[in-house]
């Protein structure tokens, strides 16, 4: 084989390589919402209620300091049909929101939303996140 074969072969492969791989820790909002502003942000184990995988997600998990306070569970996954169907098959309980964007599934929980400024703020919240993600998929 030529230089220019072995090149081209090396070329390929590279760029084959990563493909599977979970996509990086993405950027939450600093504040959301009149109530909650960002605490911690760090890496952890998947949410509960996700269903076990062959290839876990990797997932990070936020703090947003706020009357009531909210937690974030952000998971990658290396393609956005599994995050679909991790979006589809998790379970939630009350006062928590799951949706999927791009290659992230999100899990968005509040347990004490007691009254309807506070469930205003959670919605907030969840947007502002979803648009964060939207913009950073760009």
């Amino acid at each position: 084989m030529g230089r220019i074969t072995i090149l081209l072969l090396t070329a390929a492969w590279l760029s084959g390589c990563g493909k599977d791989a979970p996509p990086n820790k993405p950027e939450l909002p600093k504040i959301a919402a009149p109530s909650w502003s960002l605490g911690t942000y760090d890496a952890a184990p998947p949410p509960p209620g996700l269903p076990a995988s062959t290839q876990p997600p990797t997932c990070w998990k936020a703090a947003y300091n706020g009357t009531p306070p909210a937690t974030v569970w952000v998971c990658g996954y290396p393609t956005g049909g599994r995050a679909f169907d991790a979006v589809q098959r998790t379970a939630t309980g009350a006062n928590t929101v799951k949706f999927e964007e791009d290659r992230y599934l999100v899990v968005v929980s509040c347990p004490a939303l007691n009254d309807p400024a506070a469930r205003d703020g959670f919605q907030s919240l969840v947007r502002a996140i979803q648009q964060k993600l939207k913009s950073a998929a760009k």
